[in-house]
């Protein structure tokens, strides 16, 4: 379906959302990018060495939504909704065969998403397995995972919402 379909998607999940919704979503993807500003923290030098050794191998010969989830695009689009028209014209170029990433300015980069609010996988990660970061890359995931499951439920949250306060107003008193 393409990048564009979960984009719109993306948008259509945050216009919906009701005040209180709105307020919970900003906690949740705070607490992503909390998780995140940490990771990037205590991976500093691996990060390095992925610049130095593979200067955005990462970023070249893919398919962006192969690694740009609609998750991701609430989360970036929740935090910074001013980047609502760069990533849109971004999308405009997005092609169907593999290519560098559309979000590299000028198609070297650098990226058009900020250092500390980035896309799931390119948060996590890196040229090798290091297990003195699991716990951040763990809380990162974890931090999407409750977004996730935040749309997931929403539904039945807006069910129960109303049905107990007209349960409670027709509860019989005993007395």
């Amino acid at each position: 379906m393409g990048l564009d379909y979960s984009f719109r998607a993306a948008k259509k999940k945050i216009d919906r959302l009701e005040a209180d919704e709105r307020a919970r979503l900003l906690e949740i993807c705070k607490e992503i990018r909390r998780a995140e500003q940490a990771l990037s923290e205590k991976a500093v030098p691996l990060l390095q060495a992925c610049v130095d050794r593979c200067q955005g191998l990462c970023c070249r010969n893919i398919r962006p939504a192969d690694i740009v989830t609609e998750w991701d695009l609430v989360y970036i689009l929740a935090m910074v909704p001013q980047l609502e028209p760069a990533i849109a014209a971004c999308l405009s170029s997005e092609d169907f065969f593999p290519s560098d990433c559309i979000f590299l300015a000028n198609g070297v980069g650098p990226c058009l998403f900020p250092d500390d609010l980035r896309p799931e996988r390119c948060i996590i990660s890196f040229c090798r397995v290091e297990p003195s970061i699991e716990k951040e890359i763990g809380r990162v995931m974890g931090g999407f995972s409750r977004l996730i499951r935040f749309f997931k439920f929403r539904p039945l949250r807006r069910i129960a919402k109303r049905i107990v306060p007209a349960i409670c107003r027709h509860r019989p008193v005993n007395r």
